[in-house]
């Protein structure tokens, strides 16, 4: 509380004549001057007013001591500074005053000057007292205003960054429509299973503990993990078949082309030999090129499925290479480009290598944005998390070949989640989804051969993690 004049002082002292004295001196002197004969009524007037000094009679018969009365001041009100008067005064005295909260020590008989020089020095410290205390005051509240800002601040951030994310999320799944959900869904389940690893107590990851700032940043690496297809093209990422739709409808005309071109040859031929027209013989002619060319493209549907390619229906494929048709230019060229035919043998799914290739890169495309982002030191593990997520235990993974031991455990982890959202997904166009049952079994023989973290499936399966994401773009636990 600062100083306002006239400044109000206190004097306690039994004597009168003396405490009067005092009271009408500093009166004169432009202070608010009250006197008290006791500290019981010196008690009185300091709990109904606040004295910024106060004046007391060290030894006072019948009631309490200048020293008690101090004391029981300072506890009614603290601010209030003390100055005892003493007319036995010795140096231990005054040490054992100031020692118990007395601001200063006057020895009787003192002159007025040095009751003057004592108070204005006792208001100087009080001022700066009262000062210091405003100042601490204003710095408390310039701190927390400037927390309350900063961490306003800290939430803006995060709320535009977790806006970035998702529409980072939203512009993959623009790519790619068959995957809508799979990034939110292995953010889900890869932070469930961290969670769960956190809440295992033995086993090699017994004493692993994943701090808050650590799922979190597993969470924003799972949720930008497939970030990279935006660098690839939406032809590759969506081909359901091994043969692209126009190229399989070129290869379906240029059939009914060669159908057409043989009944031409077969009629010009018996007319050149003055053959009259046989319709009968004709309509059989028709037939039977018909059926082959319903054969053949029956061969063709077959083989341009993305699921395992059968010995037998690959070894067709060899009676198409020398297939003709007739160019428009008169020329007559093979029916199958030798790439068509290397597209149709492939013998699992319906990328070639080259677009095997494409695909895959979309990892290190990640890695490349994701370095981009100036992460803060919690998360600057995102990157390396999100880059290792495709590679394999025993090196066989992408696009690194890196082994168990360079592999992050939160790509582990994270490799498990989307295997299996993968192969439970019912929204890809080029596979049936899997049951979770089947999925699971499925996971287990990529443990035995040493491509997925053992013990991050068992926590997987046993903390039942899967059930997570049941019935969202997968089908229901068998």
């Amino acid at each position: 509380m600062p100083l306002t004049t006239p400044i109000p002082i206190l004097i306690v002292d039994d004597e009168a004549d003396l405490r009067n004295l005092l009271v009408e001196a500093l009166t004169d002197e432009g202070y608010a001057v009250e006197g008290a004969e006791d500290g019981a009524k010196a008690l009185d007037l300091v709990r109904s007013k606040h004295f910024p000094v106060i004046f007391t009679d060290l030894n006072m018969p019948g009631g309490l001591s200048g020293l008690e009365l101090l004391r029981a001041v300072h506890d009614s009100d603290p601010k209030s500074l003390g100055i005892l008067m003493t007319g036995y005064a010795t140096t231990e005295a005054a040490i054992q005053a100031l020692k118990r909260g007395a601001y200063d020590f006057i020895q009787k008989p003192f002159k007025l000057v040095e009751i003057e020089a004592s108070l204005e020095r006792a208001l100087e410290h009080y001022r700066l007292l009262r000062e210091n205390e405003e100042y601490q005051q204003n710095l408390e509240h310039m701190v927390e205003a400037r927390t309350q800002e900063i961490l306003g601040l800290k939430n803006d951030i995060e709320r535009l960054f977790e806006g970035f994310v998702n529409a980072s999320v939203t512009a993959i799944e623009a790519r790619d429509p068959s995957t809508s959900g799979h990034s939110s869904r292995v953010a889900e389940l890869t932070v469930g299973l961290a969670e769960a690893v956190n809440m295992t107590p033995n086993g090699p990851y017994g004493q692993l503990q994943f701090t808050p700032i650590q799922i979190r940043e597993i969470r924003y690496a799972s949720l930008l993990h497939d970030f990279g297809k935006v660098g690839v093209r939406e032809q590759v990422l969506v081909k359901a078949k091994k043969l692209y739709d126009e190229r399989l409808d070129s290869i379906y005309q240029r059939l009914h082309q060669r159908t057409l071109e043989a009944m031409r040859d077969r009629v010009l031929e018996a007319w050149s030999q003055g053959q009259s027209f046989d319709h009968g013989r004709l309509e059989a002619l028709l037939h039977r090129q018909e059926e082959e060319t319903r054969r053949i493209m029956d061969l063709v549907r077959r083989s341009n499925e993305p699921t395992v390619l059968p010995q037998e229906v690959a070894r067709e494929l060899d009676s198409l290479e020398d297939l003709t048709y007739q160019h428009w230019s008169g020329d007559h060229r093979v029916l199958f480009e030798p790439s068509d035919l290397d597209l149709l043998r492939i013998p699992k799914g319906s990328l070639s290598a080259e677009e095997r290739e494409e695909i895959e890169s979309h990892v290190t495309h990640t890695y490349r944005f994701l370095t981009q982002i100036p992460w803060t030191t919690e998360l600057a593990g995102v990157p390396d998390i999100a880059y290792a997520h495709h590679e394999r235990l025993n090196g066989r993974g992408y696009p690194r070949k890196l082994t168990e031991p360079d592999i992050p455990i939160q790509s582990r982890l994270m490799a498990v989640t989307d295997v299996y959202d993968a192969l439970t997904a019912a929204d890809r166009p080029y596979k049936a989804a899997v049951s979770v049952e089947r999925s699971l079994e499925i996971l287990e023989q990529e443990v035995k051969v040493n491509l997925l973290d053992k013990e991050a499936l068992r926590i997987f399966i046993e903390a039942r993690i899967y059930e997570r994401t049941l019935g969202r773009g997968r089908p229901a636990a068998s």
